[in-house]
């Protein structure tokens, strides 16, 4: 959590000062390059506070390596499947028991269990929040005085978004997360842009 809150000052630092000299980068595109370049350089100044956010994520996977659990048996990583080795007190990789007490489910049940649990929660949840940044930017684009008091509110359900389905995907490496990651990821870009 503390690197994913660093990302995100970081990123918003990015874009207080991105925002200070937008204006004058796009006049001087427009006149030495030409007026397509100046409509696409907003996109392209976005595009780099990406990193920040996925450097404070991998500088958090990182870290994390430090409180890692390993199989006795086989030397696999099983922090990121604790709630699995609990449940089957089995080692998610060999098979091996490496928890005492009996055995009380089955590696099957367990992914079946998880994936019905998934399913219905952050799968559908993660949905929330692109599709919540695209009503707010589609009423945005219908009409342009809507959000002038609160102009924040076009870019923070991409912002959200990006930052769970990110999170969710880079801890699980769970593929079912992406598409939520990605159309995040276009919502707030495209919400910053409206944003400037």
């Amino acid at each position: 959590m503390p690197a994913a809150v660093l990302g995100v000052a970081a990123m918003l630092a990015y874009f207080a000062l991105v925002g200070v000299v937008r204006d004058s980068l796009v006049d001087l595109t427009q006149r030495k390059v030409g007026k397509t370049a100046a409509d696409v350089l907003p996109i392209v100044l976005v595009l780099p506070s990406l990193g920040f956010f996925l450097g404070a994520l991998l500088w958090a996977e990182r870290m994390s390596k430090r409180f890692a659990l390993f199989c006795p048996e086989c030397g696999t990583d099983v922090s990121k499947s604790t709630n699995r080795v609990l449940a089957t007190r089995c080692c998610s990789s060999c098979e091996m028991q490496i928890v005492e007490g009996r055995r009380t489910h089955g590696a099957d049940v367990f992914e079946r269990f998880s994936q019905l649990k998934q399913r219905r929660f952050l799968i559908y949840w993660f949905w929330i929040w692109p599709v919540f940044g695209l009503f707010v930017l589609a009423y945005h684009w219908f009409d342009q005085t809507a959000w002038a008091n609160c102009p924040q509110a076009l870019f923070i359900p991409g912002l959200i978004g990006t930052t769970a389905a990110g999170w969710a995907f880079a801890r699980t490496i769970d593929m079912r997360y992406l598409p939520q990651l990605g159309v995040s990821a276009l919502v707030f870009l495209l919400g910053v842009d409206a944003f400037w």
